[in-house]
């Protein structure tokens, strides 16, 4: 049973190898390892807590946000609306650069915690973000589904 607990954490290193080895990955690869990523997440333990008040290194920021922004030039801004507001509300602005930064940063960091802590340390802190990243992952998707198919 240990190596199923252990998918989301592949998944999570999968995403980061995706995003930052090697040359930059076309829209598709992105958009595959961010559903694998999602897919894990949701088969992730959900019982998984921490007693730790360790914290990882902090790291993101303008570095990160201008490290993207060199790697992926061609991603930019992009319309999004809140779905669970009014009908006629006004347009927002994403940006697909802070997506894969902040996406980039808060997995870093639960990677941090299963490479240090263990996995239920992992587990907590995606599970405790998962409002955050999750709600980046979808919206570079989205950003990512547009590009290809318009």
């Amino acid at each position: 049973m240990r190596v199923q607990h252990l998918i989301v954490i592949d998944a999570a290193r999968h995403l980061m190898s995706v995003l930052w080895d090697g040359p930059p990955p076309g829209d598709g690869e992105i958009a595959a390892a961010l559903d694998q990523l999602m897919a894990a997440y949701h088969q992730m333990p959900t019982d998984a807590t921490s007693d730790s008040d360790v914290e990882p290194p902090v790291r993101g920021g303008d570095e990160l946000y201008q490290q993207v922004a060199k790697r992926f030039p061609d991603y930019g801004l992009y319309p999004t609306v809140d779905p669970l507001a009014e009908v006629d509300q006004p347009v927002m602005m994403g940006d697909a650069i802070d997506d894969i930064a902040d996406i980039t940063k808060d997995i870093r960091e639960a990677l941090w915690y299963f490479e240090n802590l263990g996995e239920a340390d992992a587990h907590w802190h995606l599970g405790l973000l998962y409002f955050h990243w999750g709600r980046h992952v979808r919206e570079l998707a989205l950003y990512l589904h547009a590009r290809e198919f318009g």
